[in-house]
């Protein structure tokens, strides 16, 4: 993800790109689920979801603070008005 103006689009974000991550997935011994190959072994997702986790909270602070300047700049917007008024 990338900030983006907001002249360009009401979002502010925009998806960059996706990346494949083409590392293998853990191997794990479990002979009795469905979809163990021959060996009895079965693939896990290459998703490390404490990784997955950090990412997501630090996307939500970020998300949190350009809310709050945003805000700020409205409040800030509203009292010039007010101030102009008078």
């Amino acid at each position: 993800l990338r900030s983006v103006p907001f002249e360009k689009v009401l979002s502010g974000v925009e998806v960059e790109g996706v990346v494949k991550d083409p590392s293998p997935g853990k191997r794990v011994y479990d002979p009795s689920n469905p979809d163990a190959d021959k060996d009895g072994y079965i693939t896990m997702p290459n998703v490390n979801i404490m990784e997955e986790m950090v990412d997501m909270i630090g996307t939500e602070r970020a998300f949190e603070a350009n809310t709050t300047s945003i805000k700020a700049a409205k409040d800030m917007a509203l009292k010039a008005i007010d101030i102009g008024r008078q």
